[in-house]
């Protein structure tokens, strides 16, 4: 019993023969030997590139023919290679900085671990007090995005991100991990409400990174999403896309569904986001530090550089406070309410603040007689525009 007998061998080849030069391309399952393994981690460690690291091990095999294994394959290895742990002379620095940042702010640096069975780095949080003392001012919003993954161990970065008053981007505080699941974004949001003093925002702004498929026409879908200007409208465009692309079984589309009220801007329009309905805040964040960090980046390099971003972010916002207060501004409608906003707004916020009002102009307003009732008035808000010489309303929807 639990044993198999062979009655029979086909010893033909069931596939086209492939010439020895053509054996690396083969799909077949790879077996890099441990010591090859080994080998490509040391050169991860010294930074070579792939491409080099290749050359080296094909002239140890006589050839790349021999190797039977791919740049691809080399790179699948220091891929699992960064998952797998800090490297711990690397993450011994960067908490050694953690600590002296904390040290030299007397205390007031926040910086938090989360460590597995093993003792290894799971998640790193860490907050400067210049973060902490914007959040008081322009918490209001934060957007959380984990898509950034620039640095020597391919961990996902999370840059806490929010606007000031004069529209840039402020940072509230960084996170590490090296997985993206649930109980980790959970350490990492309960850590970074803790060094704020558990005060939570108003609106939080994240991105579910999950393709839709082709089976959903882009138009369709953004007009059911993005255009519907009260909630019986989305129902109903959302309904028609469900039956016409049959997509009562889409698991996703259903979880999304079922958060609505959360994402949807016909329910989430009374909530407050300060202009910012995407993450499209994290992703400029992401591409400002591409100029700190690059894919060999370690761990105390990338605080350091974090660090350099927050004083980068700082020099701008004392800029733009300068601008606010030295540069001159054009008045447009010279009304009483452009001429307030001119008193208070930033440059910037007055700048936006201005376009919205020239938009303005563009409607008419019109008192609707015969309402039925005298203590309610009714008021007809018409847009309008000029064409030929002619004056036309056209009929708002």
């Amino acid at each position: 019993m639990g044993k198999w007998k062979i009655s029979s061998v086909d010893i033909e080849h069931n596939h086209r023969l492939v010439s020895p030069e053509k054996v690396q391309f083969f799909q077949r399952s790879l077996n890099i030997d441990p010591m090859m393994r080994l080998m490509i981690e040391l050169f991860n460690k010294s930074e070579i590139e792939t491409s080099k690291a290749m050359k080296f091990l094909s002239e140890t095999k006589g050839g790349v023919e021999n190797l039977g294994f791919s740049n691809q394959d080399v790179r699948n290895v220091i891929r699992d290679f960064r998952l797998r742990v800090f490297d711990l002379g690397d993450a011994e620095c960067g908490l050694l900085l953690l600590r002296e940042l904390q040290e030299n702010s007397f205390g007031n640096f926040f910086n938090r671990m989360d460590l597995d069975d093993e003792n290894c780095v799971r998640g790193l949080v860490w907050v400067d007090p210049r973060s902490m003392n914007v959040y008081k001012n322009f918490g209001d919003v934060v957007t959380f995005d984990s898509t950034y993954r620039t640095n020597r161990y391919c961990m996902p970065f999370i840059p806490i991100t929010g606007i000031n008053h004069h529209y840039q981007n402020i940072l509230f505080g960084f996170a590490l991990i090296r997985d993206e699941t649930e109980a980790l974004y959970k350490w990492v949001l309960r850590t970074w409400l803790e060094a704020i003093e558990n005060k939570p925002p108003r609106t939080i702004i994240t991105d579910q990174d999950i393709a839709l498929g082709n089976a959903i026409a882009e138009t369709e879908f953004n007009a059911c999403v993005y255009k519907s200007s009260t909630p019986s409208k989305f129902e109903g465009r959302w309904e028609q896309l469900f039956e016409k692309y049959d997509l009562e079984d889409h698991a996703w589309l259903n979880d999304m569904y079922s958060i609505r009220t959360q994402w949807i801007g016909t329910y989430t329009k009374q909530h407050f986001s300060a202009g910012m309905t995407t993450t499209s805040r994290s992703e400029s964040t992401n591409s400002f530090f591409d100029e700190y960090v690059q894919s060999s980046t370690g761990l105390k390099e990338f605080i350091e550089n974090s660090q350099k971003a927050l004083e980068t972010q700082s020099v701008k916002e004392v800029k733009a406070d300068y601008d606010t207060e030295q540069l001159e501004r054009r008045l447009v409608l010279h009304s009483s309410l452009e001429m307030h906003a001119f008193e208070i707004y930033t440059k910037e916020m007055f700048k936006r603040f201005q376009k919205e009002l020239m938009k303005s102009t563009c409607y008419v307003v019109n008192s609707v007689k015969n309402s039925g009732t005298f203590m309610l008035k009714l008021y007809l808000v018409e847009k309008a525009t000029v064409l030929k010489n002619c004056y036309y309303i056209l009929n708002s929807q």
